[in-house]
């Protein structure tokens, strides 16, 4: 039996774990915003998440409106280790995002600010979003290829 795995239903998982994760973030940090958390610089704690997320979420997006606009992957296959590799690596930056949002207190009690830490925070969340992306990257150019080769042979 082949443990590949299909490139569209791949790509919807990998896209709503984002969708999911983002909205989540998004729903404390507008919680936080409104019980004034951030003070006068709310703005700059959105300046923070915002850039930690949009341009990955926005290429998956458009990853995935092409594949519905352009034709069907419905039976094109990946190897699923590197879907799973995406996978994990977004589930974990997720959790690393969720961290510096909500347990600031526990992990910086000297600091000046809240802002002050979420800043700090882009010391480890760069690094893992450079991973993340990468994998993702590699992922959706591999289902590409796929696509292509699969195309071709026709």
């Amino acid at each position: 039996m082949s443990r590949s795995k299909l490139i569209l239903a791949c790509k919807k998982n990998l896209l709503v774990t984002w969708l999911a994760g983002a909205g989540l973030l998004a729903a404390v940090l507008i919680g936080q915003t409104m019980s004034g958390l951030y003070v006068d610089h709310a703005g700059d704690a959105w300046g923070w998440f915002l850039p930690n997320v949009m341009p990955t979420l926005s290429l998956m997006i458009g990853a995935v409106v092409k594949d519905f606009s352009g034709g069907s992957d419905e039976k094109k296959t990946v190897d699923p280790f590197i879907y799973q590799l995406s996978l994990g690596l977004s589930v974990a930056y997720f959790v690393v995002m969720a961290s510096s949002i909500m347990l600031h207190p526990s992990f910086c009690s000297d600091c000046d600010s809240t802002l002050v830490f979420l800043q700090q925070s882009n010391l480890w969340l760069g690094p893992m979003q450079g991973l993340v992306t990468g994998a993702l990257g590699f992922f959706f150019v591999k289902a590409e290829q796929v696509g292509k080769v699969s195309t071709e042979k026709k």
